[in-house]
C-alpha cells in the first residue's frame, strides 16, 4: 500500500464522490421508486442501492487503499485498513419517497473506526456540509459553527426516528420516556427524520442538539466529524467521547450535552 493521503486529499476524493451521487439522485427523483423491503415498514429504494452501487465501485477504484461500508451491501475493499469510508446512500429514504425535501447523501471516512471527515449533501435543498479533523466545518464552503446556547429552556433538539417493530419495544419505551422528560424543559423538540442532517444542523447552529439514543455508523460517522469540526461537543448517550464502538450519539453545544446525557441516565 502506498503512502497515506492527507485527510484533505481524502476530504477531495470525498467531495468527488458525492459530485456522482448528487448527480444519480437528482436524474432519478423524477421517477416512480422500486423499494427492497428490509423489514417491518423499512426499506430501500433503488435509488438507495444505485448509489451506494457507484460510490462502492469509485472509491474502491480512487481509494483502493480504504475499506467501505456501505448501509444497504455491507463491508468490501482491504479489511486490514484503518481507514474506512462509511456511507449511507441517502439518509431520508422515506421522506424522499413520500416526496418531503429532507434526505442526503452522507459519506464519511473513520480511522480505526472514529470519523474524522465527512461530507453531507442534500440535493432538495441545494446544501453541502463537509469537515475533515483539524480543519473546521463548512456549509457551502463557508466556516460554521455550532451554537452556544447553554440552558435547556432555550434549547431546539432533533430526535431521531422511533424504532420499528422488528427492534425491542424497550427501544421506543426509553424514547417516549425522554421525550416526555425533555418536553417541558427544552424549548422544542423537532423529528425530521435524517440522522446526518440533524447532526450538520447542529454544526450549522440550526438546532442546539440532538439525541440519538441508539446509532448505526452510517447515519453518522459524517456528521459526527462535522459537527466536531464545528465546535460541537459529541458523546455517547453515557457521556463518553464519541468514539469507535460508539452506538448512540449527543452532539451539542458544550454547556448541553453532559445536561443530556444527565436526562438520559435519569429515565433508563
Amino acid at each position: 500500500m502506498g503512502a497515506v493521503k492527507q485527510l484533505s486529499e481524502y476530504l477531495a476524493v470525498a467531495e468527488r464522490a458525492v459530485d456522482l451521487a448528487v448527480e444519480l439522485i437528482e436524474s432519478g427523483l423524477s421517477e416512480r421508486r422500486t423499494l427492497q423491503h428490509k423489514g417491518d415498514r423499512d426499506f430501500a429504494s433503488d435509488l438507495d442501492l444505485a448509489v451506494e452501487d457507484l460510490l462502492r465501485a469509485h472509491l474502491a477504484e480512487a481509494t483502493p487503499e480504504v475499506a467501505f461500508l456501505g448501509e444497504e451491501r455491507g463491508v468490501s475493499g482491504d479489511a486490514d485498513s484503518p481507514y474506512a469510508w462509511v456511507l449511507d446512500p441517502i439518509d431520508g429514504t422515506v421522506n424522499l419517497v413520500h416526496g418531503l425535501p429532507v434526505f442526503c447523501v452522507s459519506l464519511g471516512l473513520t480511522y480505526e473506526g472514529d470519523p474524522v471527515a465527512g461530507v453531507v449533501h442534500s440535493p432538495p435543498l441545494g446544501e453541502r456540509f463537509s469537515a475533515a479533523k483539524g480543519s473546521g466545518a463548512t456549509l457551502g464552503g463557508k466556516t460554521i459553527a455550532c451554537s452556544d446556547t447553554a440552558d435547556l429552556a432555550e434549547a431546539l433538539v432533533a430526535f431521531p426516528d422511533f424504532a420499528l417493530a422488528d427492534r425491542p419495544a424497550d427501544i421506543n419505551a426509553e424514547r417516549l420516556r425522554l421525550i416526555t422528560d425533555l418536553v417541558p424543559r427544552v424549548q422544542r423538540i423537532r423529528m425530521m427524520g435524517s440522522a446526518a442532517l440533524d447532526l450538520c444542523w447542529v454544526a450549522a447552529g440550526r438546532f442546539d442538539a440532538t439525541v440519538l439514543p441508539q446509532s448505526n455508523l452510517w447515519d453518522v460517522a459524517a456528521g459526527v466529524a462535522i459537527a466536531r469540526e464545528a465546535g460541537a461537543v459529541v458523546l455517547d448517550r453515557h457521556g463518553a467521547p464519541f468514539g469507535a464502538g460508539s452506538t448512540s450519539v449527543v452532539a451539542a453545544a458544550s454547556g448541553l450535552a453532559p445536561q443530556l446525557c444527565e436526562r438520559i441516565a435519569a429515565v433508563s
